[in-house]
């Protein structure tokens, strides 16, 4: 899990903006993110998993 210092903190934002893009594009291609794919998304955010681990299918 992420250690909440500054580079930590820049980590998380740099997360949330990336995991914000994906739900964006994929809200123009009229879909939306599935409960399963919103808390891997949750779970990549927080460091508690890379990102090979969220770019897996989500269950």
């Amino acid at each position: 899990m992420i250690d909440m210092n500054s580079t930590d903190t820049e980590q998380c934002r740099k997360r949330q903006n990336a995991v914000k893009h994906a739900r964006a594009s994929v809200g123009l291609e009229g879909f939306k993110l599935s409960e399963a794919c919103e808390q891997q998304a949750a779970r990549f955010i927080a460091g508690e998993i890379d990102l090979p681990g969220f770019l897996k299918p989500a269950r």
